[in-house]
């Protein structure tokens, strides 16, 4: 009798955020990401004041839950791609533009930003993820 084992499925809480071309920017990000990982659920929007004084408008900010068979490093190095896709450079953020930020907030029941967890946008949009 041959068995066969489902891949070990590792859950993700990204936290997603841009402050130019923000629409634009959200969409194309769904696109890479539901290319890149499969059943993707997302959580409503947000607009945010930015945290620091250097950003110069609001955030739309989103959260996503993914299941994956790929590692941690596998996942980080795929998300900074995608924001190098949608036109991160490293020099954006001293002029203030976050063109997309895809943060690994939570890999299982690591919580890998603890500071981000408490934010009031994660913590009012997580009611709304889709688990």
């Amino acid at each position: 009798m041959q068995r066969i084992f489902a891949p070990i499925m590792n859950k993700a809480l990204l936290c997603i955020g841009t402050n130019e071309d923000t629409e634009t920017n959200l969409r194309l990000c769904h696109q890479l990401l539901n290319s890149s990982f499969g059943g993707i659920s997302y959580s409503d929007t947000s607009v945010t004041t930015p945290y620091g004084a250097h950003y110069k408008n609001d955030f739309l900010n989103q959260l996503a839950v993914i299941y994956t068979d790929q590692d941690k490093e596998e996942v980080r190095l795929k998300l900074k791609s995608i924001e190098r896709q949608i036109g991160r450079e490293s020099h954006d953020k001293e002029k203030g533009i976050v063109k997309i930020d895809i943060d690994l907030v939570i890999w299982n029941d690591e919580v890998l930003k603890p500071a981000d967890i408490s934010r009031s946008y994660i913590v009012d949009l997580l009611p709304s993820l889709k688990k």
